[in-house]
């Protein structure tokens, strides 16, 4: 199961994922503007950044993997731990 595409679905609608035992992504919205001394039109833009203190389980990345997925809440949250466990290990190679 690609946990990725539930974290990047989950970011279109909401402004923080949280994937617990690993971090945040939070969403920072910003909306279209002009500037009138170049004349250029700026599209709306939602900026991603990331905080690994925000690690807790609000349910809100498991319960949308158990909805889609039908399976239960905690063989879901296990997907998410195998997840996890995998990008500590990713990461510390490199």
């Amino acid at each position: 199961m690609e946990i990725a595409a539930f974290i990047k679905e989950l970011l279109f609608g909401q402004d923080c994922v949280i994937v617990p035992g690993f971090g945040g992504f939070i969403g920072n919205y910003t909306p279209a503007r002009i500037d009138k001394n170049s004349g250029t039109f700026f599209p709306p833009v939602k900026q991603i950044s990331f905080n690994r203190n925000l690690n807790h389980n609000d349910g809100l990345l498991v319960g949308r993997i158990s909805d889609s997925a039908k399976i239960n809440y905690g063989d879901a949250r296990n997907l998410v731990d195998e997840f996890v466990i995998d990008i500590h290990k990713r990461l510390s190679k490199g």
